[in-house]
C-alpha cells in the first residue's frame, strides 16, 4: 500500500510579520515532506562560523506593570553562529541553504542556526518554497516562530510543491548554485581552527595538538563533535543555574 501523499498545508502556520501575516511551513515538515518523497536524498551541515564572544543585540518589548503598557528593550548576550546546509535529493538536485543567529535573539542559537540553514536549502529545493517567507528579505523570519497560530489546511497537493530551478527540484541555478567542493585532504582553514580553538576553551578543554595541521574534513568532523558536546556543556549548565 503506498503512503499517503505528503499535504503541506495541513501542517502550516500562520506567523505575523511587517506586511500582516504569511504561512509558513515548519522545518520539522519539510524534512518529512523531503524524506517522503526523496528517501534517498542527504542532508549535512557545517559550522562556518562561531564566536562565542561576540556580544549581540535584539530588540525586545516587556512589560512595564507600573506603566501598564509595553515597552521596547535592547536585550545583550554573547555569541554568534552561523551554519550552512547541503542537501541532496538523491536525483540530482543538490541545494545550500546558510543562517546565522545570535544569543541576543534565542538561547540556544546555535541550533537555531543549523535549523534554520537545513530549512532554507529544503526551500531551495522546492521543499516549502511558497511557505518560506524567510526566502523574502523583505523582513526577518525565524524558523520557530513565537507568536503563532494554526493556518486552515485544506488546500490540495498541487499547489504544494513549487517548481525550482529544473524538474525533479533541481537548484544549481538561480541564484541556488553550490559551493564548490573542498578536498577532503585539503589542509583546516583558518576559521575551522579558531572555531576548534573557541570551543575547546569555552568547555575548559585542551585543544588537540596538531590542531594546525590537521585535514579540512577531519576538522570538519571534530567541530562537529565538539558543538554536540557544547551543546550538552550549556544544557547542563543552565541546569545547574
Amino acid at each position: 500500500m503506498m503512503a499517503n501523499s505528503f499535504n503541506p498545508r495541513e501542517h502550516l502556520l500562520m506567523i505575523k510579520n511587517r506586511q500582516g501575516a504569511s504561512e509558513y511551513l515548519p522545518v520539522q515538515w519539510r524534512l518529512v515532506w523531503f524524506r517522503q518523497e526523496c528517501p534517498e536524498g542527504s542532508i549535512e551541515t557545517e559550522l562556518v562560523h562561531l564566536d562565542l564572544e561576540k556580544e549581540t543585540e535584539e530588540e525586545a518589548f516587556v512589560w512595564n506593570n507600573e506603566k501598564k503598557r509595553s515597552e521596547k528593550i535592547i536585550k545583550t548576550a554573547p555569541g554568534l553562529a552561523i551554519f550552512r546546509a547541503t542537501v541532496r535529493d538523491g536525483k540530482g538536485g543538490l541545494a545550500t541553504g546558510t543562517k546565522m543567529e545570535k544569543a541576543a535573539s534565542f538561547p540556544d542559537y546555535v541550533e537555531k542556526a543549523e535549523t534554520g540553514a537545513i530549512g532554507r536549502a529544503l526551500a531551495a529545493l522546492g521543499f516549502g518554497t511558497q511557505f518560506a517567507p524567510e526566502l523574502d528579505e523583505s523582513h526577518r523570519i525565524v524558523d520557530s516562530p513565537v507568536d503563532r497560530s494554526s493556518a486552515n489546511g485544506n488546500g490540495h497537493n498541487a499547489a504544494a510543491r513549487a517548481e525550482v530551478a529544473s524538474s525533479n527540484g533541481k537548484a544549481n541555478g538561480n541564484g541556488n548554485a553550490a559551493r564548490a567542493e573542498i578536498a577532503p585532504d585539503a589542509s583546516a582553514t583558518d576559521q575551522q581552527v579558531a572555531s576548534i580553538r573557541k570551543l575547546c576553551e569555552h568547555m575548559g578543554k585542551s585543544e588537540p595538538e596538531n590542531v594546525t595541521s590537521i585535514t579540512y574534513l577531519n576538522a570538519k568532523k571534530l567541530i562537529q563533535q565538539l558543538t554536540a558536546e557544547y551543546r550538552e556543556y550549556r544544557q547542563q549548565n543552565n541546569k545547574a543555574s
